[in-house]
């Protein structure tokens, strides 16, 4: 029961502070594809891989500029994760690709959560739009933690926009239950 209690009691301040926090965008870099397509001299793959997860992630951020509205939103390739980990915001861009301002970068620290589109954590893995803390761990109960993409799923499969829209909504009704 005290566990109990004491995870609500983190979840609501958590979701208290969201407003003030930002949210960093996991892009994915496909960099191992990449190179194995270079090593192999498969120049030609490589470029075409490249291009396709180049535009995959314009998409991404693109919408994420459009649908999201609840806090900041910052993005950065997955190959800086360690740097973000430590609070090294020397990666991080906005959606014009631009380096985020230093003021803003000192609000960041330890003040942020990390969106990504991926394989939830768990048991039974599925393609989601995941929320994390800064360590890539699930969120407390009652915090929403991914809205699926049903990718795979040819008949039920769900934009992107749509799943941040449902990301930012369960968010922000948990936001006006906390007192």
């Amino acid at each position: 029961m005290f566990c109990n209690i004491s995870n609500d009691f983190y979840a609501q301040n958590t979701l208290k502070r969201i407003k003030g926090q930002a949210l960093l965008v996991r892009l994915q870099t496909n960099e191992h594809l990449i190179n194995y397509y270079t090593e192999n001299n498969m120049i030609y793959e490589a470029k075409i891989a490249k291009e396709k997860q180049d535009k995959r992630n314009n998409k991404i951020i693109q919408t994420f500029q459009k649908t999201w509205s609840l806090c900041p939103v910052y993005f950065f390739y997955s190959n800086s994760y360690h740097e973000i980990k430590i609070n090294n915001f020397k990666n991080v861009f906005d959606s014009n690709y631009k380096a985020v301002k230093t003021k803003n970068l000192d609000n960041l620290k330890n003040n942020f959560f990390i969106v990504y589109i991926g394989d939830t954590n768990g048991p039974l893995k599925f393609n989601a739009l995941v929320l994390t803390d800064q360590y890539l761990k699930k969120l407390p109960h009652p915090y929403p933690r991914y809205v699926r993409t049903y990718e795979g799923l040819w008949f039920l499969k769900r934009k992107l926009s749509k799943s941040i829209q449902i990301l930012e909504k369960k968010l922000d009704f948990q936001l006006s239950r906390v007192k």
